[in-house]
């Protein structure tokens, strides 16, 4: 007998698996489709999880090494990447855990499998030793997620030329490293294997780094980089890779071959959303393998929805989540306010951090709107002494008449920490006065976020 459901979702990453917990818990009843070994897609098992974890470290490893600045005498420090690798796994086995526990408290169906469409109401989940089995579902929400893009020309071998998912499992740091791709993505890599010492070297083919953020952040970002000993060359188009057994030869554009013992493509990603029996629910993609879909999620299938990266809406965790979440409550029968992406954080994690919302000084330009700037920077604050963190700023764009926040971009070692009081005020229609008139903790860096506002209103106090 088929077994039906409310609702299946096909993918468990931070999409698949915060639809599938609250649909559960608005009383549908669920199923889980995964095809990985794991739940929790890219974001936990080779994403935003292991990433963030030996990011830690090489901060705990920098920080270790300037330890006699605070009085301390340490002698020589040493790392063991084994047991930072180790100890990144664990993280990860801890909450791929937590994750099951989830899905059996609230009472969710797993099926491990690849999961196709037959019909518009029927799925077939066929398992690793190819046995299929067939579940009903009135509603089905789409979370398949992404994997990495590569070049056609130059593709990853897992061995010395590497993607995200594959150097997250590298058997020690290489001693020099070209990231092609100064995204997201590649610069947090490049800040990461630079803070243990490895020669890092970003290529990328637009005229900055992370081209969708704030320039002058950017800047900040970019000048601190390159004071780690990480160069950066951009407007770059590379042209060749070459397997030379013991490392790579990198060509770009008018420049000789380099040696270099890894090279990480870092170019992007991709929707996944082939083989997954679209045609047989009247479901089309649109250039690159995107799914068109309303306000609310849903498709031109009426009960299939979609969230996450198979969408054009931003390639963040806590973007599907919040997809997610809005499409089961419309799946569930209620009526949600539309998700406004003026209010979805954006969230670096490199050293130092990029944090953002809303928008750039360059696309208020480009839509002819008036703004102003308010600007100041962390290295008067005490507690940006104290915690030896007093690079970077913060800045504000507003809009003149009402004092609307417009944009808030922020580079520092707490950038994504900082983010959610804007997102906050962001999300409430928030005026640069009311931030500055709201009291901040001293000594704290949030205080930074007082005086930024400071400056619109009059002037900041302690510069």
């Amino acid at each position: 007998m088929t077994t039906k459901y409310d609702l299946a979702v096909i993918g468990s990453g931070p999409g698949g698996e915060v639809g599938a917990i609250r649909a559960a818990q608005l009383g549908l009843k669920v199923a889980l489709i995964e095809k990985s070994k794991h739940l929790g897609g890219t974001c936990l098992n080779v994403g935003c999880i292991p990433t963030k974890a030996l990011l830690q470290a090489a901060t705990t490893y920098d920080k270790l090494k300037h330890a006699e600045e605070q009085g301390f005498k340490t002698g020589t420090i040493e790392y063991q990447w084994d047991q930072i690798m180790a100890r990144k796994e664990g993280i990860v086995d801890q909450q791929r855990k937590g994750l099951r526990f989830l899905m059996k408290k609230n009472k969710i169906d797993t099926y491990e499998g690849h999961g196709r469409f037959k019909d518009r109401t029927h799925i077939g989940i066929t398992d690793a030793g190819g046995k299929e089995t067939v579940i009903e579902a009135k509603h089905t929400l789409i979370a398949t997620g992404s994997r990495v893009r590569e070049f056609s020309f130059a593709p990853s071998n897992d061995k010395n030329i590497m993607t995200s998912d594959t150097i997250l499992f590298i058997k020690e740091v290489p001693k020099t490293l070209a990231v092609v791709g100064g995204g997201v993505v590649g610069t947090e890599f490049a800040s990461l294997f630079a803070r243990f010492g490895c020669e890092v070297t970003i290529v990328e083919l637009a005229p900055q780094i992370i081209p969708f953020e704030d320039a002058e952040t950017v800047k900040e970002l970019t000048r601190s980089l390159k004071k780690q000993g990480i160069k950066i060359e951009t407007a770059t188009k590379l042209t060749k890779l070459d397997e030379k057994g013991s490392h790579v030869e990198l060509t770009v554009e008018g420049q000789k071959p380099r040696k270099f013992d890894k090279v990480l493509l870092s170019i992007g990603r991709e929707p996944v959303t082939q083989d997954l029996g679209l045609d047989k629910i009247g479901l089309k993609t649109e250039d690159g393998g995107f799914i068109n879909t309303d306000e609310h999620y849903r498709t031109t299938t009426a009960n299939i929805f979609a969230i996450g990266d198979v969408l054009k809406t931003p390639a963040l965790a806590h973007t599907a989540s919040a997809e997610a979440l809005h499409a089961v409550e419309v799946i569930a029968g209620h009526h949600p306010p539309v998700i406004d992406y003026a209010c979805n954080p954006n969230a670096i994690y490199s050293y130092p951090e990029i944090a953002s919302i809303g928008d750039t000084e360059a696309k208020l330009k480009e839509k002819g709107t008036e703004y102003k700037v308010a600007k100041f920077p962390f290295a008067p604050m005490a507690k940006a002494k104290i915690e030896g963190m007093t690079e970077g700023f913060i800045k504000i764009l507003f809009e003149p008449k009402y004092r609307e926040i417009l944009g808030v971009h922020i580079v520092h070692a707490k950038a994504t920490e900082m983010i959610g009081e804007f997102v906050l005020g962001k999300v409430l229609e928030t005026t640069v006065d009311e931030i500055g008139f709201a009291i901040h903790p001293h000594p704290t860096l949030s205080e930074t976020i007082m005086e930024t506002a400071h400056a619109a209103v009059g002037g900041p106090i302690h510069m």
